[in-house]
């Protein structure tokens, strides 16, 4: 075997918690709102890596809110249907596990796994564009991309973390590997974002840029901060405007092969990207130009589907119809699930969904009022962290996203941004080896738990 893959493997069993994280991504990617079985499984995986080197500080004000509110849900779920399987904790009780685990990881680690994130990501993108193009070329028949996660809104929002996960990567080593391929996958994820059509995961990303925007200028000048701004709107408008092109090529033109040299464009302009971002960082005064078109690009997205405005005010009803419940039962709420079976029995529009698109709502009133304190308390966390431009600006837009829509139930969501946005060691309390342990084998039970419950009903 060449000395090269063994020396590699070796900086892999070197780093078999970062790995395992990756993994953990990949399986949950697959698994959409969550599998049981396949979430179990990963988190028996976790709690075993976890086990042979147990983190030794972890921010305890992030993670027992955190653990809290699985706590709640499961109490909850138990409340409603006399088992913990039958809820949301049975899949979201990876995620302190997953807190625990980035907790162990030096800042290297924790750099290469965020780069791996990235990779992903773009790949992700990749096949989003691949399964747009094929939907219109081979069946006649583009719709909006869903990718990985089978929902388009979740996968525009897992695109938008992406970017701002890249953004956190760092300027990439000159000559390195980081160098040739992280300009590409920039314009990669805004083109695949623009093919979910996902109105949601815009505006998120917007808030995210408005985010990065009042950063740069609490630190810099208004002047500086109005010059990065362009830069950003430009690149983005560049972006989307290709993705919709390639929409348009595809679905309006009655020729669908058409988009087949707009994607040949989109790859040149990936490509490219990064002459075009030194020139735009070189010239602000065309930055400052190119921002119309961002403004249009936006505009025409909209245009593309009319339909999001009136998908905008059914979910204000929507969260109208949730908060007449959230007084019904504040301590463990009406149970996990439940709320589309009283909205069907109620007298107003039946929504024929889920979740209340607005998680706040939701979790009060489906697993009572302590639960959505717990999130607050986590949220408020992470933003008491200290400043990190592209960290907040990818939790502003995460959090904007759940006001409107419920990706915080899409397991590779959350995974995402905690694996490339969490900072566990930081303000982090001291932690014995043996205390860990003991935690990470209440969660392994539990998963082993879910699975043997799992496996017995199948």
């Amino acid at each position: 075997m060449d000395s090269r893959i063994l020396r590699g493997l070796d900086r892999l069993l070197d780093r078999y918690i970062m790995a395992c994280l990756f993994l953990s991504l990949i399986i949950l990617t697959w698994v959409g709102v969550g599998n049981t079985a396949a979430v179990s499984a990963a988190g028996l995986l976790l709690c075993a890596a976890g086990m042979g080197q147990p983190a030794e500080r972890a921010d305890m004000k992030f993670f027992l809110p955190l653990a809290l509110y699985n706590l709640v849900s499961m109490v909850s779920a138990y409340a409603a249907y006399g088992n913990i399987t039958d809820g949301y904790a049975s899949t979201q009780m990876i995620f302190p596990v997953v807190y625990l685990l980035m907790a162990a990881l030096s800042g290297e680690e924790a750099q290469l796994l965020r780069r791996l994130c990235v990779l992903w990501t773009g790949a992700a993108a990749a096949a989003c564009a691949v399964q747009f193009v094929f939907q219109a070329v081979a069946e006649g028949s583009p719709r909006r991309a869903e990718g990985f996660l089978s929902n388009p809104n979740a996968m525009g929002i897992f695109l938008v973390l992406g970017w701002f996960a890249l953004m956190r990567c760092g300027a990439p080593k000159k000559g390195g590997r980081w160098e040739a391929l992280s300009p590409c996958l920039e314009p990669l994820l805004l083109i695949a974002l623009t093919l979910t059509l996902s109105m949601g995961s815009f505006l998120a990303l917007a808030a995210g840029f408005f985010v990065l925007f009042a950063e740069r200028w609490r630190t810099a000048s208004l002047a500086e901060a109005l010059r990065y701004l362009c830069r950003l709107l430009a690149k983005a408008g560049l972006a989307v405007g290709t993705g919709v092109l390639l929409y348009l090529a595809a679905a309006r033109t009655g020729v669908p092969w058409v988009c087949l040299m707009i994607l040949a464009y989109a790859l040149a302009l990936a490509a490219r990207w990064r002459r075009m971002d030194e020139f735009l960082e070189a010239c602000p005064g065309a930055a400052a130009a190119l921002t119309l078109p961002g403004v249009l690009a936006a505009a025409a997205v909209i245009a593309v589907r009319p339909s999001a405005i009136a998908t905008f005010g059914e979910r204000f009803a929507m969260m109208r119809n949730g908060l007449s419940y959230i007084g019904a039962a504040p301590l463990l709420g009406i149970g996990p699930y439940q709320w589309r079976l009283v909205n069907l029995a109620d007298s107003d529009t039946y929504f024929n969904t889920w979740h209340i698109h607005n998680v706040l709502i939701h979790t009060a009133v489906e697993l009572g009022w302590i639960a959505a304190a717990a999130l607050i308390l986590a949220a408020v966390r992470f933003y008491r962290k200290g400043p990190d431009a592209a960290g907040e600006a990818a939790f502003s837009a995460f959090l904007l996203h759940n006001m409107i829509d419920t990706s915080f139930f899409y397991m590779p969501v959350v995974s995402l941004l905690m694996l490339t946005e969490a900072r566990p060691r930081e303000g982090g309390t001291a932690l014995r080896p043996g205390l860990v342990r003991a935690v990470l084998g209440v969660f392994a039970a539990l998963f082993a738990w879910n699975l043997y419950g799992c496996l017995r009903a199948a």
